[in-house]
């Protein structure tokens, strides 16, 4: 869960999406756990094919994407350290991204469930509270495919949508 201190001096934390250089996420993952700044860079495993030997890796699961959990006191701290692009932005200023989105994200890395990313926004549909498992109490919107119901959660600073399967008996209409 994010920090959260005295509001009244800057010192809210908020979680926020930074976009960085290509294939250099892992290493400003690093250089900002070394500035103590709470960081999240969610990963997958995948099988990488090379021309002799097959290995299984760890890539970022959002390319070119970090989040980051900072006040404002450390926001420029994020900016100075290299291939650090910029934070997402709406109207000039960092999009805040939910710590319930940055919560599921987590559950659904850890316990390795089946989900895919997709960043076009898919059709709505019924918004639904998950009410059973690891990840009882997050909500999303059902889509309905022949006798699977899939949830979509909509992270609107990456433009970016998780969509997983969930047992209908496990759903509680909103």
């Amino acid at each position: 869960m994010a920090k959260l201190y005295n509001e009244g001096n800057n010192m809210k934390y908020q979680w926020h999406a930074i976009y960085t250089r290509m294939n250099h996420e892992k290493t400003i993952e690093n250089e900002l756990l070394e500035k103590n700044i709470e960081v999240y860079l969610p990963k997958k495993r995948v099988l990488h094919q090379w021309s002799d030997r097959k290995r299984w890796i760890e890539e970022p699961l959002f390319r070119p994407y970090l989040f980051v959990c900072v006040s404002a006191k450390e926001y420029q701290k994020v900016l100075d350290v290299p291939s650090v692009i910029s934070y997402i932005c709406f109207c000039g200023k960092a999009a805040v991204i939910p710590p319930e989105q940055i919560d599921l994200i987590k559950v659904l890395v850890q316990e390795q469930y089946l989900f895919d990313i997709s960043c076009h926004p898919l059709q709505h549909g019924q918004k639904v509270k998950i009410a059973n498992g690891a990840l009882k109490g997050f909500s999303g919107e059902v889509l309905e495919t022949k006798n699977n119901h899939k949830i979509q959660v909509y992270i609107e600073a990456l433009s970016c949508s998780i969509i997983f399967e969930v047992d209908h008996k496990d759903l509680i209409a909103l």
